[in-house]
């Protein structure tokens, strides 16, 4: 492809992405054209931003529509009646707190990390390798080496264990520390499940010692895993949650839920966004809200997710050498002669978005409302390429 649009993205917008030559013009539910009107079919969910609704869900449009004709931005002197409403639905289905509402998952893990500093005193804080949080400087921090190299000094205080270890975690462990800060499920690390011992055990450490357990659940909420956030999976309750990507139903909204315990660190002129939580973006994340409950969208998760993996198992990939999962969140990790760039570029090539992760391994994510049809499609075309 050779469009304008191409040639203005190169001229005019930084490099900062490693982007295929692809301008995409459309998009309904699993389904994506570029602007030569070739069909995709989407099983990353736009990045993870449309992973509950897929592309242009018409409850979505709905309350865009209505809500662009009425209210989009106010600034965080005032509320909204959106934001009020969103902010008891999420605490309804988590746990008693408040929450600060924002446009990304990394701004929502600076408010995280701000937390632990304000309210503990202490500037050290257990993170994972093989973890992402982000990237601007605070959530980078956290994140592994590989992704600071060129930025460096980072915010001091990165206390790196291994994942699903609780041995290292324990051996981490100092009066320094102010928390603990992982993922459910790490995705941009190879999508790696932890045990329900090790999740236990953090939380009981953190306990024990007066730690902050953050649950970073940007990729892994809402409805995604099989629950309605993946911390509910382990039988614990973090301190704090981070949400963003799928939780604003295609729009720029996140969110750090914040217990009662520590509801009350951040004051008025400690942390804040102007447009976050406005009314436009809130009242998409309560269309997708809602649409969750409406069509029971988590038993969907699971019983899609356990479809697929059976599917897979039985197509016996060669390439593939372990299959990870929970609900709609899959990690394919391939034999070491094989690499997944090249097996992005030939799904695109097929009209099938899927992406790479660490460890080798293949992630797809596909909208929770996908059509079992289209999901069929997309399977096919994914099996082919990796027998």
């Amino acid at each position: 492809m050779n469009s304008s649009s191409i040639k203005k993205t190169k001229q005019y917008i930084l490099q900062n992405y490693g982007r295929f030559p692809i301008s995409m013009n459309k998009g309904l539910g699993a389904e994506i054209w570029d602007e030569t009107g070739k069909r995709y079919i989407d099983l990353f969910a736009g990045f993870g931003a449309c992973g509950v609704t897929g592309h242009s869900h018409p409850k979505i449009v709905k309350a865009v529509k209505e809500q662009t004709e009425s209210l989009q931005c106010h600034g965080n002197y005032f509320t909204n009646p959106q934001q009020a409403l969103l902010a008891e639905k999420i605490i309804k289905h988590s746990f008693p707190g408040k929450i600060f509402f924002c446009h990304s998952g990394a701004e929502a893990n600076e408010t995280a990390i701000k937390l632990i500093r304000k309210a503990t005193g202490k500037q050290e804080i257990i993170c994972f390798h093989n973890s992402f949080h982000g990237r601007t400087m605070g959530s980078l921090s956290i994140t592994p080496e590989s992704f600071q190299k060129g930025f460096e000094p980072m915010l001091n205080g990165a206390v790196r264990a291994t994942f699903n270890n609780l041995d290292s975690v324990k051996e981490k462990i100092t009066d320094k520390i102010g928390g603990i800060y992982l993922e459910p499920i790490q995705g941009e690390g190879g999508v790696n499940v932890p045990s329900i011992e090790f999740m236990q055990g953090v939380r009981e450490l953190c306990n024990k010692h007066n730690l902050i357990l953050v649950c970073d659940e940007v990729w892994t909420s809402p409805a995604r895993t099989g629950e309605m956030f993946a911390y509910q999976l382990f039988g614990i309750t973090p301190d704090v949650m981070t949400l963003a990507k799928a939780i604003g139903g295609s729009l720029p909204l996140a969110a750090c839920v914040i217990s009662d315990k520590f509801a009350d660190v951040l004051v008025p002129g400690t942390h804040g966004c102007t447009m976050g939580g406005n009314p436009l973006c809130s009242a998409a994340a309560l269309a997708c809200m809602e649409l969750i409950e409406e069509e029971n969208l988590v038993k969907k998760a699971n019983e899609l997710g356990d479809y697929i993996f059976n599917r897979l198992k039985d197509a016996k990939l060669s390439k593939v050498k372990d299959i990870r999962y929970k609900g709609l969140m899959f990690g394919l990790e391939l034999h070491s002669e094989f690499t997944t760039s090249d097996i992005v570029k030939e799904a695109l090539e097929k009209g099938l978005f899927v992406a790479g992760a660490k460890n080798n391994t293949l992630r797809i994510a596909p909208p929770i409302v996908i059509k079992k049809e289209i999901l069929d499609e997309g399977l096919e075309v994914l099996e082919g390429l990796l027998k």
